[in-house]
Order: structure tokens, then sequence, then C-alpha cells
């Protein structure tokens, strides 16, 4: 997958690459949840983003965070670390 600040720069997204992971950070806090969920998540923050692009930003955001250890991916369900 591309990374998380190429994709945020090629869509245009009104993103960061720390407030994307901020979004899913903060989603998690509220317990596990799918790529869905937070791929509504990024669709509400940035409303010029269709559904497949909130997508593949949250597949990039949870990709990068799961690598650096902050979120465990099992099966279909995303938690926080620890």
């Amino acid at each position: 997958m591309a990374s998380l600040q190429f994709l945020i720069d090629n869509m245009c997204a009104g993103f960061t690459v720390a407030s994307m992971y901020a979004l899913v950070r903060t989603r998690l806090a509220e317990g596990a949840c799918t790529i869905g969920d937070i791929a509504h998540r990024v669709a509400e923050a940035d409303r010029t983003l269709d559904i497949g692009s909130a997508k593949t930003l949250a597949e990039a955001a949870i990709e990068a965070l799961a690598k650096s250890g902050d979120v465990v991916v099992q099966e279909a369900y995303i938690h926080a670390a620890g």
C-alpha cells in the first residue's frame, strides 16, 4: 500500500498524517471497530472524500499504526494496543 502521506497528497485530503492517526486513536478509544467504522469517521471529517477514498486513507493509517505497534488488527476488528 502507498504511504499515508502520499495518499493524503494525491487525494487533496484535508488531513495531515498526525491528524489521521489522531482520528484513528480517538475512534479506538471508544472501543474496537472495523475499517468501515474508521472510514466513515474519515468521510465525516472531510466531506470532499467519497467513502472509497476515506477507506483507502483509513487502511493506510491502520497499516502504519499496526506496524508501529499502536494498534492490533484481529480478523475484521481493530483494537488499540495495550
